[in-house]
């Protein structure tokens, strides 16, 4: 049996391969391969020109394999010989003519069991290549240099593979774990819920019970009386002793009542007390559900770009090239590039867009506000400014903005002697904007507060450009016309509230209405001066 073309090719080496080429290939059997004249091409020459004839189609090299046996008369399993004597005959090709070692190689590299070492083999290939073509160790033409860059490109591809698709199995035993996890939460909640349900019927037995044991005292008095009763017309001693009788099983049975009542109570207890852990069980495992979402986001996410990368680098692979990146451009100095889009910061009075929005029946959408504020443009920055209450938990709420890329500032509500309510972020907000206005091409305030005028102008004198977003009925004449734009929050910016607070207006504090992003708005109760 003969091996195949490539094993033939990595035996020899690249010089072993050109010099049975160049030395066995003959007129005719070089004019069927290549369809060309030899001419007057050195044996050199010819093996360079079917060289990169098998560059561009490396599957001829098995009718060049056919060409060569019968230049050398292989048709079948050579036998391996003696390892010296192949040796000893190597040696003498060393002094002989080249064509007699190119025939020596051929029969080494040929048949399926090598019969000397590979690295022997190749060692002098190389060596009688280099004497018979008389070119120094180490000097390749063209086609094979390119060989072994692309072969060298293509390890390197198989290792990157390799390590990304390491990068995935990680990512998925992650999630495998958390899913994992959250299961285990829940057959917990499930074995809380199954208890609760035990006892809830044990109470209902001792209710039961405790009514049963009530109809009997009151039985058993009834008949006591009518015993006193009878106790004239009787004897003496029967109906005392009777009466006695009748005192025991009522004590009795007023201790079994006592002792019952006893059970009940420690019944209710620890009903009360399973139902601390089982709301807290609950709530731990909401917790672990939005954490789990959020990382199965963060993992399908990763999985995407990871996925994509690879088919980048399969086409890459593909077309034989290198996928590269385009150095990243230095960072913007003051003032936007021509060819970039405006740097923009959004700054929200969550307070005053509140009462605004409540005049309409709706609240605010902070989700979409960002996304209409920083439509065209590059988001540097999304404050929101937020008054709490100390009865109100807000952080439902919190945890959803800063979700949607929003950065909150919050502030407690201040109550002064006089029990009136403080509660603004006007200065902080003003500092805030003009500290990151040599970052901004725009800056977008949600408010409709009049002391943001000398704000507005002072950031018009530092060149930038300002956007109020407002309602009309609560923004100020003076701001709106001091502003290089207003924009009016039209429908598409609210949402109906989904609850209301009865009474004539909202309680001190905050609320937030659902748990979706951007639905929740902040209800504060301000009074007396500074606003």
């Amino acid at each position: 049996m003969l091996v195949s073309w490539e094993t033939y090719s990595e035996r020899l080496g690249l010089p072993g391969v050109r010099l049975v080429v160049g030395e066995l290939l003959d007129a005719e059997r070089f004019r069927e391969f290549t369809g060309a004249a030899s001419g007057e091409l050195a044996p050199a020459g010819r093996a360079d020109l079917v060289g990169e004839l098998l560059v561009e189609d490396p599957a001829r090299g098995t009718a060049l394999l056919g060409l060569l046996d019968q230049a050398v008369g292989v048709t079948a399993v050579d036998d391996a010989g003696d390892e010296k004597r192949l040796r000893d005959e190597l040696e003498a090709a060393l002094e002989g003519p080249a064509v007699a070692g190119a025939r020596l190689l051929h029969r080494l590299a040929r048949p399926a069991r090598a019969a000397l070492p590979v690295p022997e083999i190749r060692a002098a290939a190389e060596l009688l290549a280099g004497l018979a073509f008389g070119e120094e160790p180490g000097s390749r033409p063209k086609y094979v240099a390119k060989l072994a860059s692309d072969r060298a490109g293509l390890r390197e591809l198989e290792q990157e593979r390799r390590e990304l698709e390491s990068r995935v199995r990680h990512l998925e035993s992650q999630l495998a774990r958390a899913i994992e996890q959250a299961g285990g939460l829940e057959q917990q909640l499930s074995r809380r819920l199954n208890e609760l349900k035990e006892l809830r019927a044990g109470e209902k037995e001792t209710r039961e019970e405790r009514a049963r044991l009530e109809r009997e005292v009151l039985r058993l008095g009834k008949r006591v009386e009518e015993l006193i009763e009878r106790r004239a017309q009787e004897r003496t001693g029967e109906v005392t002793t009777a009466l006695r009788r009748l005192t025991t099983e009522q004590r009795r049975t007023s201790a079994a009542l006592a002792k019952l009542r006893d059970a009940d109570r420690l019944r209710r207890e620890s009903l009360g007390e399973i139902g601390k852990r089982t709301v807290a069980h609950a709530d731990l495992l909401d917790k672990m559900i939005v954490l789990h979402e959020a990382e199965a986001r963060t993992v399908a996410a990763s999985q995407e770009a990871i996925l994509r990368e690879l088919a980048t680098l399969r086409a890459a692979l593909a077309q034989g090239t290198l996928p590269f990146a385009p150095p990243a451009p230095p960072p913007a100095a003051r003032g936007r590039a021509a060819d970039g889009p405006p740097r923009v910061g959004l700054f929200v009075d969550v307070q005053n867009m509140f009462y605004g929005a409540r005049e309409k029946g709706a609240r605010l959408d902070f989700e979409a506000l960002l996304a209409v504020a920083s439509e065209g443009r590059r988001l540097v920055r999304a404050v929101a400014y937020l008054v709490e209450a100390r009865e109100t938990d807000q952080s439902a709420f919190i945890h959803l903005l800063q979700m949607k890329a929003w950065e909150v500032k919050r502030k407690p509500l201040r109550i002064r002697p006089d029990r009136t309510m403080k509660g603004n972020w006007d200065l902080e907000m003003a500092l805030d904007a003009v500290a990151t206005a040599p970052h901004l091409d725009v800056v977008v305030l949600a408010t409709g507060d009049g002391d943001f005028v000398p704000l507005v102008r002072q950031l018009k004198l530092d060149g930038v450009r300002v956007e109020v977003y407002g309602f009309p009925r609560s923004t100020a004449p003076d701001l709106r016309e001091a502003a290089d734009r207003f924009v009016s929050i039209a429908k598409k910016l609210l949402r109906p509230l989904g609850r209301r607070t009865g009474g004539g207006g909202p309680a001190p504090g905050s609320a937030v209405d659902d748990a979706e992003p951007g639905a929740g708005l902040v209800e504060v109760v301000e009074q007396g001066p500074g606003r």
